[in-house]
């Protein structure tokens, strides 16, 4: 499937410093919402989702997060990606007792929720890719960003 269009340059933010998740939830909800791209209840959706099934992921390479919540909390689809200056602490998907501490966050809204397994799945594979890998780490200008990424999730339609 082909997920490039769900990469804008408007929604990548490079190198940004929150307090903590609940911080970087309230401060991209703004504007995720006055972009239309979600509704009033996204925000405390996307929260209780997290608290219920939490979404960091680690492995020998880099420890990451994709949070997202349920279709009807969003109005279009998209990925809202954020680099951190300093790692934010999520909970391990499946193993809640376990904290990682994400260096990167793809916040996910999702439309079609059997689009969902698929994109999820997709993002999991490239972040076992240590070229993928290199490429967010290091890519500091969100036009870049958004070329590269709308480069790799797209080319299963190719």
């Amino acid at each position: 499937m082909n997920y490039d269009n769900l990469f804008q340059r408007d929604l990548i933010i490079l190198n940004a410093e929150y307090q903590d998740q609940n911080d970087l939830f309230r401060s991209n909800f703004k504007n995720l919402q006055d972009k239309g791209l979600v509704n009033s209840s996204y925000c405390t959706a996307l929260m209780e989702r997290e608290s219920l099934y939490p979404t960091g992921l680690a492995n020998e390479k880099i420890q990451f997060a994709i949070p997202h919540t349920d279709v009807t909390h969003v109005n279009q689809p998209f990925v809202h990606v954020v680099r951190l200056k300093k790692p934010i602490r999520f909970a391990h998907m499946g193993m809640s007792d376990q904290p990682v501490d994400a260096e990167i966050v793809f916040m996910l809204g999702i439309k079609d929720p059997k689009g969902q397994v698929g994109l999820l799945s997709e993002i999991m594979s490239c972040f076992n890719d240590q070229s993928f890998i290199d490429h967010v780490r290091t890519i500091n200008d969100s036009q870049r960003m958004e070329a590269y990424l709308k480069n790799k999730f797209g080319r299963q339609s190719k």
